[in-house]
Formats: structure tokens, sequence, C-alpha cells
């Protein structure tokens, strides 16, 4: 009999703390650049039922192989269901046999957040660090005390579309973690002067203007829509992405593509490195003290399946979750 564990929320909260986050992020895109993390071929698969009335549905897969494991991302969206189906279906590579079904609601958020402050760290001048913030959601709550953990913060501040959120928002994670976190509602006061820009919206509409990013400042995107104006790339001396093919359909890339600035192989021409390169010491981030460069990080697969096997594992250790023999 095989034994499949099914975990919930809270078991994966339970045993994926702020540095353990950063330190699987950290070491999947190590493991990614040495080719012993890898994506599926091709990278997603997607399935719409909406014409048979059903819902949406979206796979991922990924080995990792300094955890012995691989697994597939399920997703499916339903009109009247948005988070139906979030989960990750882990299997084991010494028995090919599925272990475990990992939940990836609050998984995604942390893992975003984690890969975003493990590859600014790698770009950014030395501190301290001003820090732009856009957006005030469930994933920029994860992010501030990451690179509260990973970086030399002088200052944070943060603009988003409500202000009684942006101010609570601000005060929450002032308390948090003791950095100097302000709401600042102006968008035009928030890219000038900041070291490192992050934006984490669903902005349509770009939020970095040109003209406003300084010397030697980055700029993570990390929403799924068009947050940085052209002219900010333009203005920039390095490009890099976590998936070019992706960074191609989604987000600022996908953008410029579709308002003509770049066809697809002038837009893969245009990246000059890729996360996993840069975090794993293959290719440089930055050539020169002044270089702005622009990262454009929509996420992985690897990143959903190396936490949740960690979970998976620290849970089994720790009797959690369901277990469930299956024949």
């Amino acid at each position: 009999m095989a034994a499949l564990r099914i975990l919930a929320d809270a078991d994966v909260q339970a045993v994926i703390t702020g540095a353990v986050a950063l330190d699987l992020a950290r070491k999947a895109l190590c493991g990614q650049a040495e080719g012993s993390v890898i994506l599926s071929s091709p990278a997603a698969m997607a399935l719409d039922t909406s014409e048979l009335g059903g819902p949406r549905f979206k796979f991922k897969a990924a080995a990792v192989g300094h955890l012995n494991a691989s697994g597939i991302r399920l997703v499916g969206r339903g009109a009247h269901a948005p988070r139906a189906s979030n989960y990750c279906a882990i299997f084991d590579h010494a028995s090919a046999g599925l272990c475990g079904l990992v939940p990836d609601f609050w998984l995604s958020r942390i893992r975003t957040a984690a890969f975003g402050v493990a590859v600014a760290e790698r770009l950014v001048s030395p501190g301290p660090l001003v820090i732009a913030l856009f957006g005030a959601g469930a994933i920029a709550r994860e992010i501030v005390p990451l690179l509260a953990l990973a970086l030399p913060v002088k200052e944070l501040r943060v603009h988003s579309r409500r202000a009684e959120s942006m101010q609570a928002f601000a005060s929450d994670m002032s308390a948090q973690t003791s950095l100097a976190v302000r709401a600042e509602p102006m968008r035009a006061k928030m890219a000038p002067g900041a070291d490192l820009v992050i934006t984490l919206t669903e902005s349509k509409e770009p939020l970095v203007q040109p003209g406003e990013m300084q010397a030697g400042a980055v700029v993570c995107s990390m929403g799924g829509h068009h947050e940085l104006d052209f002219g900010v790339l333009l203005e920039s001396q390095r490009l890099v992405v976590d998936d070019t093919d992706y960074a191609a359909e989604a987000g600022d890339g996908g953008a410029w593509i579709s308002q003509g600035h770049f066809s697809l192989p002038q837009f893969q021409a245009r990246v000059d490195a890729l996360a996993c390169e840069v975090v794993g010491g293959k290719k440089p981030g930055r050539l020169h003290t002044n270089d702005r460069i622009v990262a454009l990080l929509q996420g992985m697969a690897i990143g959903d399946i190396a936490f949740a096997a960690h979970a998976l594992r620290e849970a089994e250790s720790g009797h959690r979750g369901t277990v469930v023999e299956l024949p």
C-alpha cells in the first residue's frame, strides 16, 4: 500500500519560516543554474473548458534534484470558484510514486516573495537601501519581512490605490519588522531616490515612468500585467528575467511585445541574464555601479515544487497532515 499525505495551509505555514523560504528560493535558483532543477517541456499547459460551462485549468511541472522530488502544480479557476483548486502533487524520485498533495494558496505567495528577494539581493548596490514597494496585497505582506531579513533597509515606501489599506499596511509592517515603513500617497514620489523598486500589483497602466529611476537602481516587476513604461527599459543597461518565454507572454515583456516595441526574437535577444544565472553566479547581474537594472520576475513552477516538497517532508517528520492509503 502507498501512502498519500495531504496537507492543509496551516501545515505549510507551520514548517516554512521566512529564513527557510529564502534558503529554498536560493537553492532552487542555484540548482536551476546547475541543471539539477528543471522545468517541464512545455513549461505550462492550459485547458479552457468555459465553452462547456466548466473552469479553466493550468498545469506546470518541475523536478527539484536536491530534494529528490518532482511535482505538478494544479490550478483550477471557475467563474464562481476562483480558488477551487490550487495544489501541488508531489512525486518521490526513489519510488516514482505520488506521495503528497500540498495546498498552493499561501505557498504561492511566500515563494513569489522569496524568489523576488533572492534575485533582488544579487542585483542591488550595497546598502543601506531605500526601497519603494508598489502594492499592499497578500504577496506584499510576505515580501516585506523577507526584505528585512535579507537586505539592509534604510527606508521602505509603500504605495497602493486605496489610502486606507496603504496606511494599515505601513503600520502593520512597521510593527512586524521594525523597519521604517511609510505610506506614500503620491505615485510620482515613489521611484525617485529609491535603490530598489518592487511592483506587486494588478495594474494595467505603468506605475514607473522614464526619468524616475536613479543611476544604479533596480526595478523588479512582479505583477502580471503592465507596470513599467517601455521608456524605463530604454534607460536601463541590464534586463534580467526568470523565464524568457513566459516573460514574453505575461507582465511587462508581453505588454511591450503587444505594443510593438519588440518582436519575440528581439525581446529574447535583449535579455542579458536569467535570474537563476545571476543567483547561481553564472552571469553578472550588474556590470557597472551606475547600471540601471530591470528584472521581470513572474515566478516559476520550480518554486512551488521546491516549497511543496520541503513542506511535505517536514510535515511527515512532524506527523502533520492527513495520510490516505492508496491501493
